[in-house]
């Protein structure tokens, strides 16, 4: 995997976002952007939440959380030939 190169900020920001994908922390950050680059982070940073959510849901199947990831990677994917950079979650 490619390394990343975060400035600070975009750390405190990842960090902020995987803080609120495992423990729904709060998440207030405003993003600024084109609309597609903004809409595909939305969606990434979206099904990245729904997939660790199903991850730690009781009673989850392996078919559900196998959707989710495919979901999540589908997500990535369209942030990457969007963005230019791979979604690092």
């Amino acid at each position: 995997m490619a390394e990343l190169n975060l400035t600070p900020v975009g750390k405190l920001f990842f960090a902020s976002l995987i803080a609120w994908l495992v423990h729904d922390t709060k998440f207030n950050w405003k993003l600024r952007g084109s609309p597609d680059k903004v809409q595909a982070m939305a969606k990434a940073i979206i099904s990245s939440k729904r997939f660790q959510q199903e991850m730690a849901k009781e009673g989850a199947t392996v078919e559900s959380v196998i959707a989710k990831l495919n979901l999540k990677n589908i997500s990535a994917n369209e942030f990457t030939s969007i963005v230019g950079a791979p979604w690092p979650l």
